[in-house]
C-alpha cells in the first residue's frame, strides 16, 4: 500500500539530518544560512556586547528533497550539530552539554471498517488496528516503549502549535477521497535509570476515509546534562512549532497525485466496461443455450403424444426446474428457472430472477440503463 505524502515529507526531516549534507555554517562551502534570529527578552544584547544569559542564535536549516529541492527550513540554535547518520542507532543532532536528538522509526497502521475487506486482510495474514485514542496509544505502546528505553514515565502533555504545522502540511494534500485528518502532538517526560531527566515528542496523524483509517506517529527524543536540559526542551519545541513547509514540492507532489488518480480512475472504469460485457455475452449465451434446449424437449414431446402435451409440459418442468411466465405487455410465454418470486426480462431475451420483492432492475445502475418487463407466472 502506497504511503502518504506527509509520511515521506515528515519522516524525511527526521533523516535528513543525517543525508542532507554537514553543518551549514555562515560563509562555509556546504549549506547557506538563510535566517539568524535573537531570542526575545534579549534587547540587550545589541551593538558590540558579547551575548550572555539564554541569548541563542538560530539558524533555519534547509532540508531537502532527493532532487535538491528545498522541503522544509527548521530554525536551531548555531550549536546544534547535524549528524552524517550511518545507523539507526545514530542520533540526529548533537550539541553542547551532551545534547542528543535521536529520531526513532515511524510506527504505521491501518484499519477497514467493512467487514468483507477485515476478513480479507486477517485471511492474508495482514494485521489491522484502529487508533486506540491518545491516552490509550500512550499507556499501550509510548509508556512500553519508554521502559524497553530504560525511561520511567513521569507525565505526558499536547503540544497544539507543534500540531498545528502539522495539520497545516497535511491539509495542502491532494487526496483520492474526501478524507477527514486529525494530527496531535505530544510531549512526555521521563527519567533516566541515573535520575537524569528525558524528554519526547510523539507525532501522531489519523486519517479517515472511504470506510479506512491510516495512522501514524513518530517520536523525537532529547536529553541533556540537567543544567541545560529545560532550555534544550524549550527550543525543540519551538523548532518544531516554527517549521515552514516550501510550496513548490507541495504543488508538484498535487500534480502528480492529480494524474495518478485520473489515470487510476480510467483503467478502472475501462475494467469495469469489459466485465460488463463479459456478463452481457455470458447470460445472452445461457439463454440462447436453454431456450435451444428446452424447445428441442418439447418439440420431441409433441411429435411423439400430442394429446398428453400440456401434462407432458408440466412434468418435463418439473424436472427441469422450470417455471411459465408470460409477458402481460405482448403476451409472449417464456420459460425460466424456478423457485424465484419475480423475473424481468430485457429486450434482448435476457432474463434476472430474484427472490427480492422490491428489487427493480430499472433502478439499478449495474443494468446499463436498460429496459426490463416484469414476467407474470403462468401456473
Amino acid at each position: 500500500m502506497k504511503g502518504t505524502y506527509i509520511t515521506l515529507a515528515l519522516a524525511l526531516l527526521l533523516v535528513s539530518c543525517g543525508s542532507s549534507g554537514k553543518e551549514q555554517k555562515e560563509g562555509g562551502a556546504e549549506g547557506t544560512v538563510v535566517a539568524q534570529t535573537e531570542e526575545a527578552g534579549n534587547a540587550g544584547a545589541q551593538g558590540g556586547a558579547k551575548p550572555t544569559g539564554n541569548w541563542e542564535k538560530l539558524i533555519m536549516k534547509q532540508f531537502k528533497g532527493s532532487k535538491g529541492e528545498v522541503i522544509a527550513e527548521v530554525p536551531y540554535p548555531s550549536s546544534w550539530q547535524l549528524v552524517n547518520r550511518t545507523k539507526q542507532s545514530d542520533p540526529t543532532i548533537t550539541g553542547p552539554d551532551g545534547l542528543k536528538i535521536m529520531d526513532f522509526p515511524l510506527k504505521s497502521f491501518m484499519y477497514s471498517y467493512d467487514q468483507s475487506l477485515q476478513q480479507s486482510y486477517y485471511q492474508s495474514g495482514m494485521q489491522m488496528r484502529p487508533m486506540p485514542g491518545v491516552q490509550e496509544l500512550i499507556q499501550q505502546d509510548i509508556e512500553p516503549w519508554g521502559a524497553s528505553q530504560g525511561l520511567q514515565f513521569v507525565k505526558s502533555y499536547e503540544l497544539p502549535d507543534v500540531a498545528k504545522v502539522d495539520k497545516w502540511y497535511s491539509d495542502q494534500l491532494l487526496r483520492a477521497m474526501p478524507t477527514e485528518t486529525q494530527t496531535v502532538a505530544i510531549g512526555t517526560e521521563w527519567k533516566k535509570s541515573d535520575g537524569s531527566p528525558y524528554f519526547a515528542v510523539i507525532r501522531l496523524n489519523v486519517s479517515n476515509g472511504g470506510n479506512m483509517q491510516n495512522w501514524y506517529y513518530m517520536t523525537t527524543g532529547l536529553e541533556a546534562a540537567a543544567g541545560s536540559f529545560e532550555k534544550a526542551r524549550k527550543q525543540l519545541i519551538f523548532s518544531l512549532e516554527n517549521t515552514r513547509y516550501a510550496l513548490e514540492p507541495i504543488m508538484e507532489y498535487n500534480k502528480q497525485e492529480a494524474q495518478r488518480i485520473g489515470q487510476s480512475w480510467a483503467a478502472f472504469n475501462q475494467r469495469m466496461a469489459r466485465n460488463q460485457a463479459n456478463f452481457e455475452a455470458s447470460q445472452r449465451a445461457h439463454v440462447n443455450k436453454s431456450n435451444a434446449i428446452n424447445d428441442a424437449i418439447m418439440s420431441n414431446y409433441r411429435s411423439r403424444d400430442a394429446a398428453s402435451d400440456h401434462n407432458q409440459e408440466q412434468f418435463v418442468d418439473m424436472i427441469n426446474e422450470k417455471t411459465n411466465t408470460v409477458d402481460p405487455s405482448t403476451g409472449q410465454k417464456y420459460k425460466v428457472n424456478s423457485h424465484y418470486n419475480q423475473y424481468w426480462m430485457n429486450s434482448d431475451g435476457e432474463y434476472i430472477s430474484t427472490n427480492q420483492n422490491d428489487y427493480n432492475p430499472n433502478l439499478d445502475e449495474n443494468m446499463n440503463n436498460q429496459k426490463w418487463q416484469q414476467l407474470k407466472q403462468v401456473k
